[in-house]
């Protein structure tokens, strides 16, 4: 019990946090809104997941989180994308674990 305490008190909540929501419930959610499929990609799949990722690497760069943290995001986002949205979007993924990292890279001293 003391190391899942432990384990609890050194996570980050809100990266955590935000990676389900942003991950997982936004692209589902915006998914299913009446838009056109270049309209659902542009805005929320490229530009506020796009935008996210290099929050979430400046966040790990910044608190010198685990590089590891930068995984939560793009995994959740494939989650969702295998059970829930097309198939094209699986591609998003490694991008913004791309983009995650090439923040917190050029973070890095």
């Amino acid at each position: 019990m003391a190391i899942f305490k432990s384990k609890w008190q050194t996570i980050d909540k809100l990266l955590w946090g935000l990676g389900i929501v942003f991950g997982m419930v936004v692209p589902v959610l915006t998914d299913r809104l009446p838009l056109t499929r270049v309209h659902w990609v542009v805005w929320f799949l490229l530009l506020v997941n796009g935008i996210y990722s290099i929050w979430i690497g400046n966040r790990v760069a910044r608190r010198q989180l685990n590089i590891l943290s930068l995984l939560v995001f793009p995994v959740l986002f494939l989650l969702a994308a295998y059970f829930f949205m097309p198939h094209f979007t699986y591609y998003f993924a490694p991008a913004y674990w791309a983009v995650s990292y090439l923040t917190w890279a050029s973070r890095q001293q």
